[in-house]
């Protein structure tokens, strides 16, 4: 299979190419930051050669403001479907809310988070801004839904912050062996104890879209970045 240097008409100024490149990176940002990668470790995690590598990017801060653009977007864009207003309903809207909490948490780990806290506090600023701007839409969300009766009525602050802090343990290995936890088993767990805290008896339904399999294929890329 050809590199994408060696397709035709391929630039290395393209997005979709540095973008895919820049992603091979999140697993070890996520599990140990970025501050003591070098460009020659960067390189690696993206098998290229370090020339090849200053064709795409001229620096690792390039590569972090990328990495911080593609998080942001998708926490403005993905969520755009599931929030009130959108069509599909309240229990299909929660399952994908529910999955891109905990994608959102897998790469904000403290590590990251540390460093672009420290090396980059306007990056680390935007990121969170993002964040606090989704969390104000599913607190909406929620709301709606409980004036609907669609969910149990309840703060829906501590709803959104119960998933952070939930799946801040989650995705740590430490705690998982001394709780005796899988990941897999764990999130379709915690999302059981979720719908059930949330959807109305009159709403709950036992049709999970296949939910399971969707949260192990998840658990699969956090914890062995199976894509």
């Amino acid at each position: 299979m050809k590199k994408p240097e060696e397709q035709p008409g391929f630039r290395y100024n393209d997005l979709e190419c540095k973008c895919k490149l820049a992603n091979k990176l999140l697993a070890p940002f996520r599990n140990s930051g970025f501050q003591q990668l070098r460009m020659d470790d960067i390189a690696k995690q993206m098998d290229i050669s370090k020339a090849t590598l200053y064709k795409y990017f001229s620096s690792k801060d390039e590569i972090i403001d990328l990495i911080i653009d593609q998080f942001v977007n998708s926490v403005e864009e993905n969520d755009a479907e599931d929030m009130p207003g959108a069509e599909s309903s309240y229990e299909e809207r929660f399952r994908n809310t529910f999955v891109r909490t905990l994608m959102i948490a897998s790469y904000r780990s403290e590590a990251f988070l540390k460093d672009l806290r420290e090396t980059f506090p306007e990056l680390y600023g935007k990121l969170e801004s993002a964040i606090a701007s989704r969390n104000d839409r599913l607190r909406l969300f929620y709301e709606k839904g409980m004036t609907e009766g669609v969910f149990i009525q309840q703060n829906a602050s501590l709803l959104i912050m119960q998933d952070e802090l939930i799946f801040r343990s989650l995705m740590d290995p430490v705690y998982l062996m001394k709780q005796n936890l899988t990941l897999r088993n764990a999130l379709y767990d915690y999302y059981l104890i979720k719908k059930r805290q949330l959807l109305s008896s009159s709403q709950e339904s036992h049709e999970d879209d296949g939910m399971q399999d969707r949260l192990e294929r998840l658990a699969g890329k956090i914890v062995y970045g199976i894509s």
